[in-house]
């Protein structure tokens, strides 16, 4: 009876530590490691004490911002009216899936066989604003492909920023991917100097627990074996960084692409000084595209706080895209009794609509026809009052 009763209350004590729970075993599977023998573990392993949270940022774009290409993935991009589009200088890519592979191959008139075909690998984007880009393998090199998916009307398009005649391909280094994998092994991972040669069999898609809290596998360990200990140990708490310890988190992928300096990409950890890694955009205004963080620091909400962060507004476990009553509230919560000298009757309650407003991107543009250009309106994240 006594060891019952003593299981019984272990069980309990576990629960009461975690803020969700699973009662199914998963064991720590190593899904890569760095050099410097950092190893990385599957979300899973965090299911045991925090089934809610791991549940929840699945469904972020941070998850989504990418993933391995696989016949499952492919069917949404294969669903549109037209599985191509046409290039000025009469290219045309097509698109189609043979054998579970996606494919991209090239066609000139009459269009009958091909004369440069590529699988698609790697799917960048979460696809819940723009759309997405594709990457491929070519021995251990990886390059992007000239075809991209546009999600607001579901169409093949032109990649942004490739020219409108055919353009096979281009290398991917690993700036890029240090803001859409959680680690990617150069070849060269030592070096500031870039490459797009990786160790294929060492990325660790996503952008997960691990990537702002550091190395998980000492903690989920500690707490399978002290279920009863209810404080997170050996695990980086967000509450122990300064304010700008945690925008430096935050701005290493949003503050513009910016360029690794003295250090190789995949250097910085979670409370170290950004500005040791990365030089960011310091001239003109920052683009509402990829610098929503040198935005905010322009906001007199910002400007005027003593501890605002990213976190102020926006939870990075859950997927809050369109929640304009939890935004909202966030600004209500500063500005509960906010008089304003002249309002629309329908934005009464819309902070977001009319203080940070869908702004065009001068930097990224896509090629929707083969005829026009158009700008990407993002909203922006400086806050402020805008005339129009």
């Amino acid at each position: 009876m006594r060891l019952a009763f003593f299981y019984g209350l272990l069980i309990t004590a576990s629960l009461t530590a975690c803020n969700s729970y699973t009662s199914e075993y998963i064991p720590i599977e190593k899904i890569g490691m760095h050099p410097n023998g950092t190893v990385f573990t599957g979300m899973q392993s965090c299911n045991q004490c925090h089934l809610d949270i791991v549940t929840a940022h699945k469904q972020t774009a941070h998850w989504l911002t990418s993933s391995k290409i696989n016949s499952a993935t492919v069917i949404p991009f294969l669903n549109s009216d037209k599985n191509y589009f046409d290039l000025k200088d009469q290219t045309r890519l097509s698109f189609s899936i043979k054998n579970d592979t996606l494919f991209q191959e090239a066609y000139r008139r009459p269009y009958k066989s091909p004369f440069f075909t590529k699988s698609i690998d790697i799917n960048i984007g979460s696809g819940t604003k723009i759309g997405n880009s594709f990457l491929s393998w070519e021995e251990n090199s990886l390059f992007q492909l000239q075809g991209s998916y546009y999600k607001p009307n579901s169409k093949w398009i032109n990649s942004p920023g490739y020219p409108s005649f055919f353009q096979p391909k281009r290398p991917i280094f690993p700036r890029c991917l240090e803001c859409h994998t959680t680690f990617s092994q150069s070849e060269n991972w030592q070096s500031a100097i870039p490459t797009n040669r990786y160790n294929k069999e060492n990325i660790v898609f996503g952008i997960d627990c691990q990537r702002c809290h550091g190395p998980v596998v000492d903690h989920v360990k500690h707490h399978r074996k002290n279920p009863i200990d209810s404080v997170g140990r050996k695990i980086l708490s967000y509450k122990n960084f300064t304010q700008q310890q945690r925008i430096d988190m935050c701005a290493l992928c949003h503050s513009g692409v910016g360029k690794n300096i003295n250090q190789a990409a995949f250097s910085f950890t979670p409370g170290d000084a950004l500005k040791n890694y990365l030089a960011t955009q310091t001239n003109n205004e920052p683009d509402v595209h990829s610098n929503q963080v040198g935005l905010l620091k322009m906001s007199q909400c910002f400007i005027k706080s003593e501890g605002m962060d990213c976190m102020t507004c926006h939870d990075p476990h859950s997927n809050e895209r369109n929640n304009v009553i939890k935004f909202n509230s966030r600004c209500i919560e500063c500005h509960p009794s906010q008089q304003h000298t002249s309002l629309l009757p329908e934005n009464t309650w819309d902070c977001v609509k009319c203080h940070m407003p869908m702004k065009a991107s001068k930097i990224m543009k896509i090629e929707i026809n083969s005829d026009s250009i158009s700008q990407v309106l993002v909203r922006t994240h400086k806050i402020a009052i805008y005339k129009e």
